[in-house]
């Protein structure tokens, strides 16, 4: 019933970090498994429709109910459909019949991991000696800037990070800001980033003191 659109990839995560990924996505997100199917409308990065089938419990949501649900999980499958203008316009049209739009106070729910937006990213990405930088969640990339594979190590670095975050709690030491590994080839600092988890990849001669100030001054940014 929704337009085709055009598809531009699946990933896998918590819905709040689209707004980190896209923060002006105008399209559809739709949902599949393994809870349930459904989808989420947005334009300009605001959203305004919103449908849930939760299979396991036999469940069916619209509109803000179905909007909170999505983004209450921790991760979901879903794939990102971009629309035009025309295709949009056919989409609301669509929801208006189906009953399913998000009101303006629902759309107003904090989106949690997407607050802190790609700016930050950037920021870090502009530090000099800086290869590339990733945010990922739950062993999964959800964005990265510069050149780099990050999808083969997300996961590991994400157990690192865990592991680093036990010994730091073990001797006391207080909540950890950062971890570095560094080898004659180049640098790997791995962050916590609010709800997610950051992974830059630097240059032997990369001037570290610049980066950890700045991988500070976005994880201090005020949700």
């Amino acid at each position: 019933m929704l337009p085709n659109g055009v598809s531009l990839g699946r990933m896998q995560g918590p819905l709040a970090a689209l707004a980190s990924i896209s923060p002006h996505f105008t399209g559809a997100v739709r949902v599949n498994g393994p809870s349930g199917t459904g989808f989420l409308l947005v334009q300009g990065g605001n959203p305004y429709a919103a449908a849930f089938e939760d299979t396991a419990r036999d469940l069916l949501l619209s509109g803000d109910k179905a909007y909170s649900h999505l983004l209450d999980q921790s991760s979901l499958n879903y794939e990102l459909i971009a629309y035009t203008a025309e295709e949009t316009e056919a989409a609301r049209e669509t929801v208006r019949e189906m009953g399913c739009q998000v009101s303006k106070d629902g759309a107003k729910l904090a989106v949690r991991n997407g607050t802190r937006g790609v700016d930050g990213l950037e920021q870090v990405a502009r530090q000099p000696g800086v290869i590339a930088v990733s945010v990922f969640h739950e062993g999964f990339a959800l964005q990265s800037l510069g050149t780099a594979d990050f999808e083969q190590v997300a996961a590991i670095a994400e157990d690192l990070l865990r592991a680093g975050t036990r010994i730091t709690a073990d001797m006391a030491m207080g909540d950890l800001s950062q971890m570095i590994l560094e080898t004659p080839a180049g640098k790997l600092i791995i962050a916590p980033y609010g709800d997610l988890s950051l992974c830059i990849l630097a240059k032997p001669d990369a001037n570290l003191g610049l980066i950890r100030l700045s991988i500070r001054g976005i994880q201090d940014r005020p949700a």
